[in-house]
């Protein structure tokens, strides 16, 4: 079965998430991967890799991705493989994917779309945009994937009529390899991830001045903290630990093995790839009762707490040191890929 796998983001996460898809769908079906020509992972499957120009910052690609003319040459190098289905990873409500699906439905072609989250995070306009022309796509998608049962009614409310759902895979043995001997744990709270305004960093950081020593807090990642916060980092540099930029997977690796807790005080989520990773490190996670976290949280045996709650987040920091996590290999990408290889089988005709 030949396929085509296209994604307009590979930055980040999602970019790594990618990356372990496309190695391990590859052994189920002769996949090739349309992306972005920043996309730098390495492959052994090079020759299946198109790429194409998206922009170098976001005005170039707004500019790019509202060229339609540019959508249509890439859908002609999809075409020009014959594939029997095309499944578009993400970028599900950008320009370009709108006219896939009509270029899809016309031609009678599977088009199967991923949706990474349902719903906009709160302050992100790039994401209330991508959610406003999403609708148009999902209604003419073959079937839509997404990471957990609870979105299965947003998509639908959406107009996807067919709804696959399959959990997200495990990124933990891209920083695993970088396991190091002799590294001490520490009584620290570790938060990994980009910084956004609906992570709940303020929160962490009133709970962190809670504990008043019973723990350190280390925030990584990159992105802007808001400059009240960041006062209060910096009037407590006892209590915390910033490191305030893109981190290489060996520093994240080494963070998670000094680190005793894994803590994700957000307000609003869809999924992330934070909780296998921390346990699969042997850390223990405490995150808010929102989005998938709700299924994912429990499953790595970690404690959710009401979102935006200080007091509650400092006394699930303290408990959970004592929590031995559950690392559920099946959720590794060599077990995840066969039913991606399903569901594309499912539409080739």
């Amino acid at each position: 079965m030949r396929a085509a796998l296209v994604a307009l983001s590979v930055r980040g996460a999602m970019g790594q998430y990618l990356e372990a898809l496309f190695a391990e769908l590859g052994r189920h079906c002769q996949l090739y991967l349309f992306v972005p020509r920043h996309f730098a992972a390495e492959s052994t499957a090079a020759d299946r890799i198109f790429r194409f120009a998206t922009g170098t910052n976001r005005i170039r690609a707004l500019l790019q991705l509202v060229n339609l003319v540019a959508a249509i040459r890439v859908w002609k190098q999809v075409q020009a493989i014959r594939p029997a289905v095309v499944h578009v990873f993400n970028g599900d409500g950008y320009p370009w994917t709108l006219v896939w699906a009509f270029l899809a439905q016309k031609q009678g072609l599977p088009l199967l779309v991923t949706v990474h989250d349902p719903e906009p995070h709160p302050g992100n306009m790039w994401e209330w945009l991508n959610a406003r022309l999403r609708p148009y796509v999902l209604r003419r998608a073959t079937s839509v994937h997404v990471h957990s049962e609870r979105f299965v009614t947003a998509v639908r409310a959406q107009g996807a009529r067919d709804v696959k759902v399959i959990p997200h895979g495990s990124l933990a043995p891209r920083f695993l390899r970088y396991w190091k001997p002799g590294i001490q744990r520490e009584p620290i709270a570790l938060f990994f991830g980009r910084i956004e305004a609906y992570k709940g960093l303020e929160t962490l950081v009133e709970a962190g001045i809670r504990l008043n020593g019973k723990a350190k807090v280390v925030i990584a990642g990159p992105g802007r903290l808001p400059w009240v916060t960041l006062r209060k980092i910096e009037r407590h540099r006892e209590i915390f630990e910033l490191h305030n930029r893109f981190l290489e997977d060996w520093e994240v690796a080494e963070l998670f093995q000094r680190a005793s807790v894994c803590v994700l005080p957000y307000r609003q989520a869809s999924q992330s790839s934070v909780p296998l990773i921390a346990a699969a490190f042997g850390v223990p996670v405490v995150a808010s009762a929102v989005g998938a976290f709700v299924e994912d949280v429990p499953a790595v045996g970690g404690l959710l707490i009401p979102k935006d709650d200080p007091e509650a987040l400092a006394s699930a920091i303290i408990r959970a040191f004592e929590i031995t996590p559950t690392y559920p290999k099946e959720l590794e990408f060599d077990q995840i890929a066969p039913r991606f290889a399903q569901w594309y089988s499912n539409y080739a005709g």
